[in-house]
């Protein structure tokens, strides 16, 4: 117990010193950064347009002093133009730390400097792990192989000009997949038959579902609508579907298949068929929160371009027509493979855990 705490008070120290850090690295930027000492409003132009959306212009006056540069310590001001909505722009407030660019002798502000704050969001979120009882070190090691093998996939699709997309995306999947359990469950049964059922049943949600996508002539998906007219437009749509899918699909095997194995510890001569009907029934109970969870994730994704549809005068209907419809879309894929994992993976189980685990 003594050990548990002391180590949650170096985790924490380093967390303090790190954000502490952060905050006064300004000399490693090469860009300008000021620290706001004063903001001053100098003018407001409120407009409202023909749906009755009202959104006012501000325009500030910030004054601050350089923190690194040769011209640490001397005060500069400039003008900053924003809108309340701050959509694609910033309200500068005092105590802020913004770096600037310059354009002949005029600066301008480019963003807020936000390391301070991402390192200690990070280092709460890594010392609220410490406080769990768990192997942590397996947790970090997963996730730092596949960032790299996520790094490397961007890498691969940037070489290819997206041309080999889908193949590439199934790969970095299947990588990913394999290594989270292969770290965290180690090689066991209960890691080699949750990936089996995860590669089962996402495959076969992603055949049937565009097999049934085929025969309606994709009627009512919009693939051209995908950010920002990514192409090639099915690729890129199936891409997002298999990452969307995958962890849930994940998690879901791995809770399936561990219950069965530790049902076979407690009761040695339980039968395949017994396991069979308690991973179905297990199953039953996580459908329905997963597919909820996916439906929360898809409604979030989507907020601000709903709104933004029905203030500018669309109908509720074409509204959700033009911005829903790819998120329901891999909803309903999403759904059919979570559905499909349980009798998978309770067949899969069974049968392994009945014959090699004793």
């Amino acid at each position: 117990m003594k050990k548990n705490i002391r180590l949650l008070i170096i985790v924490g120290l380093l967390v303090l010193l790190a954000t502490t850090f952060t905050h006064f690295d300004s000399f490693l930027y090469h860009d300008p950064i000021i620290k706001v000492e004063q903001t001053q409003v100098t003018d407001k132009q409120t407009s409202t347009d023909e749906y009755k959306n009202t959104d006012t212009q501000v325009t500030q006056r910030v004054t601050g002093k350089f923190l690194n540069t040769k011209k640490r310590g001397q005060k500069v001001s400039f003008t900053n133009t924003y809108y309340r909505s701050q959509l694609t722009d910033n309200k500068y407030r005092t105590g802020q730390q913004v770096i600037l660019s310059k354009s002949g002798n005029h600066y301008t502000a480019k963003n807020i400097k936000r390391d301070t704050s991402v390192v200690f969001t990070l280092g709460i979120v890594i010392f609220l792990l410490y406080c769990m009882k768990f192997d942590r070190r397996k947790l970090f090691v997963s996730i730092l192989i596949n960032i790299a093998i996520y790094f490397c996939y961007l890498q691969l699709i940037i070489g290819t000009h997206n041309s080999a997309l889908l193949p590439s995306t199934v790969i970095t999947a299947l990588l990913i997949s394999a290594t989270a359990l292969l770290v965290i469950l180690g090689p066991t049964y209960s890691a080699v038959m949750a990936y089996s059922s995860t590669v089962l049943a996402t495959t076969t949600a992603l055949l049937l579902s565009t097999f049934i996508l085929g025969m309606t002539g994709y009627s009512g998906m919009h693939l051209e609508l995908n950010d920002f007219e990514l192409q090639p437009y099915l690729s890129v749509f199936l891409s997002q579907v298999i990452f969307g899918v995958l962890g849930v699909i994940l998690d879901e095997t791995m809770d399936i298949s561990s219950s069965l194995l530790e049902m076979k510890k407690e009761v040695a001569d339980i039968s395949e068929k017994k396991l069979f009907k308690s991973g179905i029934n297990i199953g039953r109970e996580l459908i329905g929160p997963l597919i909820n969870i996916l439906l929360f994730i898809v409604i979030a994704q989507n907020l601000n371009v709903v709104l933004l549809y029905l203030s500018n005068g669309n109908s509720i209907s074409y509204t959700i027509n033009m911005t829903l419809s790819l998120g329901i879309g891999q909803l309903l894929i999403s759904a059919i493979g979570i559905v499909l994992t349980v009798p998978i993976t309770s067949f899969i189980a069974s049968k392994v855990i009945t014959k090699k685990v004793k």
